[in-house]
């Protein structure tokens, strides 16, 4: 998250970010209306003895502050609650009046935080900028008594004592995260921190997270001014609300209506149930949410209760994307160009070695019945973007660092406000001071938000709950690979959430690959300025790594096989197999410093861990005739969010190829214990392709992967050619709630805190 943020001064923040430019003659007209106000017994504002000339004209400053929140006796809550007054005074008649000349009509109102008055989650934010509805307004029906995330327009956070900075600013981020992650009719999201009597606006989006320089609101009224009329005067669109996604209430039930124009024509779709959500504790992604839909009349006038006629279920896709890329259609469809152009060509299919190989691609070609293994698209629509990055913007890695000589924050006991400098922050900065940083430079691009209707509705492999559909659904997005490597593209991003499995109308199950979107022609002169593509627990080790993981040895002819062998030398199922694999690390050849460009090997090296991330870590335990708890301990470690690879990971790539087999067939249930065999030839064939083509020549020519798609594809016949057992898979482990009596997972301020600084130190690390 820390490299995610730019700064700039507030200045260019309010010329280039803020919701819409102030004119300076209202933003002065508005100052005296501050001014002159004598009807109220204390006035908001009064006139100081201390020169402040560079920064509060005419010596005025906001009367309630004129002692500092830092040096006040009364708790937090008591002194920041003066702001109501002073923010109030923006809505009053004769400040509406003057908007009114401008054509702009106030649309928040500024709101104090009590405890209990936020829904949905244990998250206590000070105060907020929320939208004052009433029964006209769209979402006036759809609106509970207490305040949901969803109406929450703007965040804002402060603290007593500038030495807390770093907590409030930890405290707004996560704020701003769970608002973009929890609320699909977001685009963006501003929020304000407030540290004594200093001020910054922040700018929350997709592409970056941007914050102004601090100004001392208390004193530079007029900044003040122009950042709450920016605000509370902003239309919904420029306050950051999705025009084309409506909140609607429908039999006590909140539903979205989401807008598709396609073709000259919008069509409405109505969510019925959530197939897929990233939850990240990043802001930068391209947060994908999939729902199943039906198409209905619109959003308003209970047309949303009417489906439309003809108008069937289907999956809709909401995501971002770096300005300029393809959408997943366009790069679907041209795949499918390039496959209807080599399907005739007679070398097409010389790869396989296999007739029966040879035979069914062929047939599914020559009858496009490849379209089959991907999720077909009906129509989508490109929306609103980011807005840019300015060349005055500064990174700034040490913002969320706190100061070598910064005190441990206390405990507002006022408000529950935890602090945890003392503890998380210290840590992390330990850590970032031992490990320093190797960033890399980051371009910032702007975001565009895309939307599509999927033909089909499936569900990610990741919500199968039994071993043969998971297995089938393995297999078929296997074929969709090769397809993709026959039409000469690397996907970039296999995992258990594009892998989909939809039930077809006679009942049986199909596979099928999606998330289309970062697949690339494979070229030998591709730009590699993304330092990682994927999802990181099935991210090919180099890319993952960012190096090679061998230096090609002298005589690669030794390494290579050409067909497995008949069967494979089993070592006894004993103790000592299960840390055979755990060499120490200092043995492992360091490989070479650079950053490997992405190939076919990566895109089947990810469809490797997700087939060993169903294998282990979803089969339970007794299904394998384990009594401990090794097997979960191990692959705890294969399969995390580190930023970069952990040993146990490297290991199964690295480790010998009989004891790879028998390390699997330990841990794969007896039914499916000879699938080991193939699974570990296809790993040695993997393995060997980071040997052999790892020079520059071999690297971009696509024959030399033949053997690994070869391998991989014998595996998966072998499944076909036996009777899978149904049985019933564990839920992922990442999705289980801990809630006991003496363990309750808390959405809070600590523990969103907590996981933003874990991120924060493997960013430290290696960089974004």
């Amino acid at each position: 998250m820390a490299n995610e943020i730019l700064q700039y001064s507030l200045k260019d923040f309010l010329d280039h970010y803020a919701p819409w430019p102030v004119p300076a003659a209202t933003v002065n007209n508005v100052y005296m209306l501050y001014v002159e106000d004598h009807k109220r017994n204390a006035p908001l504002v009064t006139k100081t003895e201390q020169d402040h000339e560079d920064t509060a004209p005419n010596y005025r400053a906001f009367a309630d502050f004129e002692t500092e929140p830092t040096n006040a006796t009364n708790s937090e809550s008591t002194v920041f609650k003066d702001l109501e007054d002073i923010v109030y005074f923006l809505r009053e008649q004769k400040v509406e009046s003057e908007l009114a000349e401008i054509k702009r009509t106030p649309l928040l109102c500024y709101r104090y935080c009590t405890a209990s008055e936020v829904s949905g989650t244990n998250i206590r934010m000070d105060a907020y900028l929320t939208e004052e509805l009433d029964g006209a307004s769209e979402n006036a029906e759809s609106r509970p008594e207490r305040v949901d995330l969803a109406y929450i327009a703007v965040p804002i956070e402060f603290k007593e004592h500038l030495k807390d900075r770093v907590q409030n600013r930890h405290h707004l981020i996560t704020d701003a995260l769970e608002i973009l992650n929890d609320d699909p009719c977001r685009t963006w999201i501003y929020g304000l921190a407030i540290e004594n009597t200093v001020m910054s606006i922040w700018y929350f989006s997709r592409s970056h997270t941007v914050v102004s320089t601090s100004f001392d609101f208390t004193k530079d009224i007029k900044s003040f001014i122009y950042v709450f009329l920016s605000l509370m005067y902003a239309t919904r669109v420029e306050i950051g609300y999705d025009p084309t996604v409506h909140r609607v209430l429908e039999d006590k039930r909140i539903r979205y209506v989401y807008e598709v124009e396609y073709n000259g024509e919008t069509r409405y779709f109505k969510t019925l149930e959530t197939l897929y959500t990233s939850r990240v504790l990043r802001i930068t992604v391209r947060k994908t949410r999939v729902w199943k839909a039906i198409e209905v009349e619109g959003y308003d006038d209970k047309k949303f209760r009417k489906e439309k006629k003809g108008g069937k279920v289907v999956a809709l896709k909401d995501y971002w994307l770096d300005e300029g890329s393809k959408s997943e259609k366009d790069t679907l469809e041209d795949i499918f160009r390039s496959l209807e152009q080599v399907k005739h060509k007679p070398t097409t299919l010389k790869w396989a070695k296999s007739e029966f190989h040879q035979n069914f691609f062929r047939e599914q070609l020559e009858e496009e019945r490849y379209r089959k293994y991907f999720m077909g698209i009906e129509c989508d629509m490109v929306l609103a973007a980011t807005k840019p990055r300015l060349p005055s913007a500064q990174p700034v890695p040490d913002f969320l660092v706190p100061e070598e000589n910064t005190e441990p924050a206390s405990v507002n006991k006022a408000t529950g406000s935890i602090q945890t400098s003392d503890s998380v922050f210290e840590l992390a900065y330990m850590i970032y001071q031992r490990g320093g940083r190797t960033s890399l430079k980051r371009k910032y691009r702007t975001k565009r938000h895309h939307r599509l209707i999927y033909e089909q509705v499936g569900r990610p492999l990741l919500a199968a709950t039994n071993l043969s559909t998971s297995l089938r659904s393995l297999t078929d997005a296997l074929i969709a690979l090769t397809f993709i490597y026959i039409a000469g593209y690397v996907h970039r991003d296999v995992s258990t959430g594009n892998t989909i499995f939809v039930e077809e109308s006679n009942g049986t199950i199909m596979g099928k690959l999606s998330d289309m979107e970062y697949a690339k022609v494979f070229q030998n002169d591709e730009s590699n300025s993304d330092p990682k593509t994927g999802t990181l627990f099935f991210m090919a080790i180099e890319i993952h790594s960012g190096k090679s993981l061998y230096v090609a040895p002298d005589n690669e002819d030794d390494i290579r096989s050409e067909s497995p062998p008949p069967s494979f030398d089993l070592a006894p199922r004993n103790q000592d197999l299960r840390n055979s694999f755990l060499e120490p690390a200092e043995n492992l050849h360091p490989g070479k410093q650079m950053r490997p460009k992405f190939r076919f090997s990566h895109d089947m090296e990810s469809w490797m861990w997700v087939t060993l991330y169903i294998l282990t870590r979803r089969i339970p335990r007794q299904d394998v005739g384990q009594r401990d708890d090794h097997r979960d301990q191990f692959f705890n470690h294969v399969y995390t969010n580190s930023n970069v690879p952990t040993n146990e990971r490297e290991q199964v790539i690295r480790m010998e190829d009989h004891k790879f087999q028998s390390f699997l067939e330990y841990h794969f249930p007896p039914a499916i214990t000879g699938f080991a065999k193939h699974l570990a030839f296809f790993r040695k064939e993997l393995k060997s392709s980071y040997i052999q083509r790892a020079r520059v020549d071999d690297m971009f020519n696509p024959d030399t992967y033949v053997p690994i798609y070869e391998a991989a594809l014998r595996a998966c016949r072998y499944l076909k050619s036996i009777l899978i057992p149904s049985l019933e898979l564990d839920r992922p482990a990442h999705s289980q709630k801990v809630n006991t009596k003496d363990n309750v997972l808390m959405k809070s301020k600590m523990t969103m805190t907590i996981l933003l600084a874990r991120t924060m130190i493997y960013q430290w690390r290696i960089g974004p």
